[in-house]
């Protein structure tokens, strides 16, 4: 049997995202479609080097993150596309801090792009820059994805060069995060010189971030052989246009069976001018989707069942040239919407070697091969149901900007105008991300949401469109107003990790190692439950561990110090769990922490 060629080198996104020793984030800007919460955290926990093989991290490690990483990242997204797991972990409402949301109209344009922007900062001040840019949004998708990784260093070294409006990218992806300093994070990008992956070159930026401004669609100059494009979603224009590339009998489309289906029926023919198609399965662009976790029975164990199609998401345009190809890889589908300006999206350019080639021809090995004749007898799926709660839901976004009003813990969201459905026989219902949906009042622009305790506050609410068995989910970020206190995170946490987990904490920082992994995962809503106090033991911190901690490092117990009392008050305040022996035992701590204070910080 033939051996497949090899898949493109590549890593783990998460793992590519982990600071090496001795390195911290400085600033991390991520730009998606669409995102989920898990994801988020994932990400998170990356930057501060905790993620766990399965993408999470303990409780513990969550905490620390969203306190390290609290100013620094920001992830922009398009409105309305924050998935809605069926079971959303409470204190997962604490990362509405790092969510920006783009406004654009979808019925015109959408936020598209898929960035990752990070600048690591070592132990002596130097800066150290990672740039990717390819076809993955921030979610847990299992779809066959493609991206370019840059490196940048503030030296120029061999196999390095400049990367033409990088500064413009990154100012344009802080001012749309809301920071102040974008023009500052675009000048120092534009002295960065940048590594390409081995056995490709940098050639040009493609950058359509910003509204109204076209890519580059056009063949780079000269002559080209032949013309392979990969994308999940198509449109007749941008085919007709790509059908004119290169000489007949040399061009290759990879697409998902249903925009082949799509276009083998127009009246156009735009396939015809393809001497090659192939085809994978539709990506899952449902934002509600959720993996469930394998159990004994699966049959992902069970060598006779059917394996699940591949689903291709990868965008990639190749214009073959000789012994090398200039191949455009990013954001954009091959529709004339991505190329045309209408939506945000932004793609890199480069030449590449023959390392290219076993990547792509495992590309096509993976795809089915298909006549335009056979997909021109297929008949296509009736979405008509969803198709029109998708119309709905872009209504919806484009016309309303809705706020929490808060009066202490009491919250009502204000729609501030009669929220407006494509179809009036949809159901629209709505609430706070960590409470019931409620249905929204006919004709009203108020929903009265309730008492909401601290500690489970949050600028998300969850949304939904219903129509008979068919339904839309999904979560927004909203202004609070007057915003949340400051204390909601520390509330959050607090109650979240509950007594073993806080104990543990404080016992790691002042030993200055990695955080434990702990006994639970930070999705795991157990809080101070009886699982998480069984076997405490001789768990708790006591003096001899501050007095141990601080002979090996006199400076570790003023780093502590720092988050010990707003913990120890969050804890007492919101943890509802805590027995009356419990909070004895806390006060009895924070007793001797404030005895231990006054002998040991200067």
């Amino acid at each position: 049997m033939k051996e497949r060629p090899p898949a493109w080198p590549g890593q783990p996104y998460l793992d590519e995202l982990r600071p090496e020793r001795g390195e911290t984030v400085r600033l991390a800007l991520f730009a998606t479609y669409s995102v989920d919460l898990s994801a988020i955290a994932a990400t998170l926990l990356a930057l501060i080097g905790r993620n766990n093989e399965k993408g999470s991290g303990a409780a513990i490690d969550f905490a620390e993150a969203v306190d390290q990483l609290r100013d620094r990242v920001r992830i922009i997204i398009q409105r309305g596309r924050i998935a809605k797991p069926i079971a959303l972990p409470r204190v997962a409402g604490i990362l509405d801090q790092f969510v920006v949301e783009q406004t654009h109209d979808e019925r015109e344009r959408s936020w598209h792009p898929k960035i990752a922007l990070v600048a690591y900062e070592n132990e002596k001040g130097v800066t150290r820059w990672k740039l990717w840019i390819g076809s993955r949004n921030l979610t847990r998708t299992q779809d066959l994805e493609l991206g370019v990784l840059l490196d940048g260093r503030e030296k120029r070294g061999k196999g390095r060069a400049a990367l033409k409006g990088v500064g413009q990218l990154g100012a344009n992806l802080a001012k749309a995060a809301g920071r102040s300093d974008a023009s500052a994070i675009g000048g120092e990008l534009d002295t960065v010189w940048w590594e390409a992956p081995e056995g490709f070159c940098l050639r040009a930026l493609l950058d359509g971030l910003i509204a109204d401004v076209a890519l580059p669609v056009d063949p780079p100059k000269g002559a080209i052989d032949g013309v392979t494009i990969v994308s999940p979603f198509l449109s007749a224009d941008f085919l007709k246009t790509a059908g004119r590339w290169g000489p007949d009998g040399s061009r290759t489309l990879i697409s998902s069976m249903p925009a082949l289906v799509d276009m083998a029926n127009r009246p156009s023919a735009p396939l015809t001018a393809f001497s090659r198609v192939l085809a994978y399965a539709a990506p899952d662009e449902t934002i509600e989707k959720t993996l469930p976790a394998p159990s004994a029975a699966s049959p992902a164990e069970d060598d006779d069942a059917e394996p699940q199609p591949m689903a291709l998401h990868a965008k990639l345009v190749a214009f073959h040239r000789g012994e090398t190809t200039i191949v455009r890889v990013g954001s954009a589908n091959a529709t004339g919407r991505a190329w045309s300006g209408r939506n945000s999206e932004v793609m890199i350019e480069l030449e590449a070697s023959d390392a290219f080639n076993p990547g792509l021809e495992f590309l096509i090995g993976k795809a089915t091969p298909i006549t335009i004749d056979e997909l021109a007898q297929t008949k296509a799926a009736d979405t008509s149901a969803v198709d029109a709660l998708e119309e709905s839901r872009k209504a919806l976004i484009a016309s309303w900007d809705p706020i929490l009003r808060r009066d202490g813990d009491r919250f009502v969201l204000d729609a501030r105008a009669v929220p407006r459905l494509a179809h009036e026989g949809h159901l629209f219902s709505a609430g706070h991300a960590n409470s019931d949906l409620l249905a929204w009042p006919q004709s009203g622009t108020r929903l009265d949401l309730g008492i909401l305790p601290l500690s489970i506050q949050s600028a998300f609410i969850q949304v939904q469109i219903a129509s008979g068995d068919e339904a839309l989910r999904w979560m927004q970020r909203v202004e609070v107003d007057p915003p949340l206190d400051e204390a909601r995170d520390l509330a959050a946490l607090a109650t979240h990790m509950g007594l073993r987990a806080f104990h543990d904490w404080m016992r790691a920082r002042l030993n200055g190692e990695t955080i434990p992994a702990g006994d639970f995962a930070w999705d795991e809503d157990v809080g101070g439950s009886a699982r998480t106090r069984s076997s405490f033991g001789d768990g708790r911190l006591t003096l001899e561990d501050i007095l141990t901690a601080w002979a090996r490092d006199p400076g570790a117990f003023a780093r502590v110090d720092k988050q010990f009392a707003p913990y120890v008050e969050a804890l007492l305040a919101h943890d509802g769990s805590l027995t009356a022996e419990e909070k004895k035992d806390l006060n009895e701590l924070r007793q001797i922490w404030a005895m231990a204070r006054t002998q040991l910080v200067p």
